[in-house]
């Protein structure tokens, strides 16, 4: 298995035919912004390949040298196979020299659906297991509650060191008017 970068042409029918259904609406920007920071340079999008079927895919978006990984999903009929923990390794291996790497996972202390809870239980578990470790930091992003993760070399020293890092991410694609109506520290 190995990550390509995705052209336009893959990125519109991955988004068309898997990412509308692997992330719930309020957590999906919308392909035309996707495309937009592409072009713009600050936003990979690297499909997962098995010989030439892509089967898995992350989406990054680069600040200097660090990344924030936006989205990242295993085809739903090949979950559950060890194919997620290889593509984080292979994410690690392309970001090695990365200053920092985050990400979000849905916190499941807000959730009160009990299957949703038990999803993102999960979904937060797996990444503890695949060399994520949790910053502490606790975020409300366009409205869904976040824990945020860090992986690679070089881990923030704090909290305060992540928000620091998840704020300038945000900070660096988003008008200030959305970013203070839609990005908030709860911790």
């Amino acid at each position: 298995m190995n990550l390509q970068q995705l052209n336009e042409k893959q990125i519109s029918k991955l988004y068309e035919e898997h990412m509308v259904i692997d992330f719930p609406k309020d957590e999906l920007k919308p392909l035309k912004m996707i495309l937009k920071s592409v072009e713009e340079g600050f936003y990979e999008c690297l499909g997962l390949f098995e010989k030439k079927k892509i089967v898995g895919y992350t989406f990054l978006v680069r600040l200097d040298n660090s990344f924030l990984i936006d989205y990242i999903a295993i085809f739903p009929e090949l979950r559950n196979k060890g194919i997620g923990a290889k593509l984080l390794s292979l994410i690690d291996e392309y970001l090695e020299n990365a200053d920092r790497i985050i990400g979000e996972v849905e916190d499941p202390t807000y959730t009160k659906d009990e299957s949703q809870k038990q999803l993102q239980t999960r979904r937060l578990n797996f990444y503890l297991r695949n060399n994520c470790s949790d910053t502490g930091l606790r975020v409300e992003c366009f409205g869904v509650n976040y824990i945020v993760l860090e992986a690679g070399n070089k881990l923030c020293q704090n909290k305060d060191e992540a928000w620091n890092l998840y704020e300038k991410f945000y900070k660096s694609f988003l008008p200030a008017d959305k970013f203070i109506k839609n990005i908030k520290r709860l911790n």
